[in-house]
């Protein structure tokens, strides 16, 4: 029950209650007595109209007591007597009607009794007494009147407390206002997404409010300078001091998790660029100049990485720049884009003459090795060094495919068409489990069945983007693990595509589809890349609300790369965070891994979400993951009986 409800019955049903009681005690306690005056006040004048008409009849016995029987017949009265002079003899007339006139409640008698005095008159025709009247109207015409009065004060405070009611309700609505806000931002810290409110104005609210605002300002404060120091400590290990750009072997290693991935981003374009005669160059112009020209140049690319949110950059060495761009059809576009930024930088310092610019470029996909990539990029690059005059040249891979990539489009979209409407998509779970070997949940990947042949999704995940079907697969991967929970009665994920973010038919379809599953949906984990999380907060976040509501649990995967976006983290309310397999990886021999792993797994542990390291491959990447203290691992080193 509200707070609003509570307060209303525990003040206002009993002030209601107190008000009715008090009112109704304290009317019939001054009616009954204004009553009980004024009945005996009508008993007094009547005994006294009586007897002076009566002294002026001069009556005689039977006379008299006719007249006083008639007068009996009105019935209003409750007794009349004619007593005689003679205090020992019986009364002339004796007539009474102890039976009720009226139909109010008889219950009042006994809450407000009436006893008035009958009212008393001496018989006097003449010089002679013939004996003292006595007359006592009926009480039932004072209770008559009492309950009358009643009723309508019961109306008239029935309609004023409901008045005051209203104009209560409305200033308690006023009043607890500012409590909507003190929930929502506990509802929210509840959610493990800690965000700051106005402080109300009332007291005690502010109070709590300002608490909570501390607290999470303590935890924003304390994740942006986890950011900033894991920053300091990539930019000092695998970042490359004169541009800023990746050093060789991490940006190899980030090549080499694209073409591992499972993902959209599992097929792209790689470019490399070479500044010629760099030696010439810096005795020309001068080692202090051309350091200038290469912080330039890495500040342009990091510029073109920024407004392309996938796109990597590396120095490989002294004079070669690659750019790596994950979802990119065209390779040469994206080696155009590099060697025009070189280019600009170097106009801008007048370098330009005798100064080429060799360049290669290639599309990757899945599955494919670096040194095949690598090969092939290199070669191209001698002959675009060869025609010396900076043309990109498109490396040639002998293993790819030979089918133009329209036709490729064409063919891809045809099979995946077939595939969700004949549902030849299928899911391979692969077990997360905690150190102790319980399971925390069976991840999910999509495989395609085309022709008997179970094709992993980084193969047709990238042209799931490119042809727009995302919104279909998210749907074909939620309820295929939907139906596998309903198999084995575990918790199962499904991983979603970016699209799931912002396009609203999703959100729409997820919150349908889930009230029509709400007891498997319990057991459902859906799960974001890192990448699509941090640039769409506010959808993430509601896609949170539309899962939480029935139940489910969301997770951000691919965590690691955007050290930058740490501190969001505190806003987005998931559930658990997945260390990409490039971090989780080699722990032993790369202190850098090992460190960011171990950070990362204090922030989790620091907001009360569970750290899972994914990609783990041997049973010693498992144990040094949980040495690390994380939470839960997947990958082919992991299993679960």
């Amino acid at each position: 029950m509200s707070l609003y409800k509570k307060l209303a019955l525990a003040f206002i049903g009993p002030m209601i209650i107190g008000i009715f009681v008090t009112s109704f005690v304290i009317m019939g306690e001054r009616s009954s007595q204004y009553l009980e005056e004024q009945l005996a006040i009508e008993n007094l004048n009547d005994a006294n109209s009586t007897v002076l008409h009566l002294n002026k009849l001069n009556l005689d016995g039977i006379e008299l007591e006719t007249y006083l029987s008639a007068m009996a017949n009105q019935g209003v009265y409750l007794r009349i007597r004619l007593l005689s002079p003679d205090p020992l003899a019986p009364p002339l007339f004796d007539w009474s009607n102890p039976g009720t006139i009226s139909n109010y409640p008889t219950i009042l008698k006994t809450w407000f009794p009436i006893k008035s005095a009958p009212g008393q008159a001496m018989l006097q025709p003449g010089w002679t007494q013939q004996g003292l009247l006595e007359v006592q109207r009926h009480d039932d015409v004072a209770y008559d009147e009492l309950w009358k009065t009643a009723q309508n004060m019961f109306w008239a405070l029935l309609a004023s407390v409901a008045l005051a009611g209203l104009l209560g309700s409305f200033l308690l609505q006023r009043i607890l206002a500012p409590l909507k806000g003190v929930v929502t931002q506990a509802k929210a810290i509840g959610e493990r997404r800690f965000i700051t409110t106005p402080e109300p104005s009332t007291t005690e609210f502010a109070e709590v409010t300002r608490a909570m605002n501390e607290l999470a300002r303590r935890v924003g404060d304390m994740l942006e300078k986890e950011s900033q120091r894991l920053s300091r400590q990539r930019e000092a290990t695998e970042i490359d001091a004169g541009t800023g750009l990746l050093l060789r072997n991490p940006f190899m290693a980030r090549l080499g998790a694209k073409l591992e991935s499972e993902d959209a981003d599992a097929s792209g374009s790689v470019a490399l660029v070479r500044l010629s005669n760099l030696a010439r160059l810096n005795q020309n112009f001068g080692r202090q100049t051309m350091d200038a020209v290469l912080a330039e140049i890495g500040s342009s690319i990091t510029r073109l990485n920024l407004a392309q949110a996938d796109w990597v950059a590396g120095r490989l060495n002294g004079s070669d720049f690659c750019l790596l761009a994950p979802l990119t059809n065209e390779p040469k576009q994206a080696a155009e884009a590099l060697q025009r930024i070189i280019q600009e930088v170097l106009a801008n310092f007048e370098m330009t003459e005798n100064t080429p610019l060799p360049s290669a470029c290639v599309s990757y996909t899945s599955g494919q090795t670096i040194g095949h990539l690598m090969t092939a990029l290199d070669g191209a690059l001698v002959v675009s060094d060869e025609q010396g005059e900076s043309e990109v040249i498109v490396a040639n891979l002998s293993s790819g495919s030979a089918i133009p990539i329209r036709e490729q489009a064409s063919l891809w979209h045809s099979q995946l068409l077939t595939a969700i409407e004949a549902q030849q998509l299928v899911i391979a779970t692969f077990p997360v489990v905690t150190p102790d070997g319980q399971l925390i949940h069976h991840e999910g990947m999509l495989r395609i069945n085309i022709d008997g042949q179970l094709r992993s999704a980084g193969e047709f995940m990238p042209w799931v983007h490119r042809l727009n079907l995302s919104y279909e697969i998210d749907q074909v991967a939620t309820g295929l693990a939907i139906e596998k929970i309903s198999e084995t009665g575990q918790s199962t994920c499904a991983n979603l595509t970016s699209a799931a973010l912002h396009d609203d038919r999703f959100s729409t379809w997820l919150e349908l589809f889930l009230k029509n599953h709400a007891e498997n949906a319990k057991n459902l984990n859906l799960e974001i890349g890192e990448a699509a999380a941090f640039a769409h907060p506010d959808n993430f976040k509601r896609l949170v609300t539309v899962a939480h509501g029935a139940g489910v649990k969301i997770g951000i995967e691919h965590m690691g790369y955007r050290i930058s976006d740490i501190g969001k983290l505190g806003d987005l309310g998931m559930d658990y965070i997945k260390m990409d397999s490039l971090f989780s990886r080699d722990l032993n021999n790369n202190p850098g891994n090992a460190a960011l792993m171990r950070t990362y797994i204090n922030i989790a542990q620091s907001l009360g979400l569970p750290c899972i390291a994914e990609g783990i491959s041997s049973t010693d990447a498992l144990s040094a993951v949980f040495e690390l203290g994380v939470a839960g691992a997947c990958g082919q080193g992991v299993h679960y009986e």
